[in-house]
């Protein structure tokens, strides 16, 4: 992960450099702006309680502040900025009670995912998960955190998509959301072994045409990485 809100405004604009918007197209401004302030709260650039002012971050990203202003608003609506009357936006931060029912959604949804996913049985998708299973291996083996980690978002996105329910999939990008802001920190080499053999037996359920097997095995791939997450990460922040 990239180090926590620099302080400064040079500080700012080197850790917001890859989040820079290249050619920002004038009604595409507010999208891009929006992503790339997301994306650097998700990846732990824009720490949690870090302060959001609209001219250090239109300057950073080079944009006027309209769109940085638009764009926290959108960030607002999802929960990853909060704004104070008189003081301005600050990055939220999620509490313990916040990560464990997140895990608990989550284990609800994914165990829906998983089945419709069986249930579609499309070729590809299962393809796709065999690949990521692949990345991930390799990752344990390089105890690469960040390799790991980011193909480990895929394969949990790659379940929604795999369900093909639009319904389905929109409760679940939120839980996405939350999931990557807890990034590396709850890994450990022990935890990404255990992660490979859940999402093989999930993968094994698939591939067996077994949805109520899938649904379970997404579960208690939820319910295990609940449990390992709030194990490592009660009393951090987060």
């Amino acid at each position: 992960m990239s180090s926590p809100t620099p302080q400064g405004a040079d500080g700012l604009a080197e850790a917001l450099a890859p989040y820079r918007p290249t050619s920002p197209s004038r009604g595409g401004a507010v999208s891009e702006t929006f992503h790339a302030i997301r994306e650097a709260i998700l990846d732990g650039v824009l720490a949690p309680d870090a302060w959001l002012r609209e001219v250090a971050l239109s300057e950073a990203l080079g944009v006027s502040r309209t769109p940085v202003r638009e764009a926290l608003n959108r960030l607002e609506e999802e929960g990853l900025v909060a704004r104070t009357p008189g003081a301005g936006a600050q990055v939220t931060r999620l509490s313990f009670e916040d990560m464990s029912a997140v895990y608990q959604v989550r284990a609800s949804l994914e165990s829906l995912a998983a089945e419709y996913a069986t249930r579609q049985g499309k070729p590809e998708h299962l393809a796709r998960f065999r690949q990521l299973h692949e990345r991930m291996t390799a990752a344990t083996a390089a105890t690469d955190f960040e390799a790991f980690s980011r193909a480990n978002v895929e394969f949990h996105h790659l379940l929604s998509v795999a369900a093909d329910n639009a319904y389905l999939s929109r409760l679940l990008a939120t839980v996405e959301v939350a999931i990557r802001r807890f990034g590396t920190r709850s890994l450990s080499p022990e935890r990404m072994t255990e992660v490979l053999g859940e999402h093989a037996a999930i993968i094994d359920a698939i591939a067996e045409g077994d949805p109520e097997r899938a649904g379970s095995a997404a579960s208690a791939h939820a319910t295990r990485a609940r449990a390992s997450t709030l194990s490592r990460l009660v009393g951090r922040p987060i």
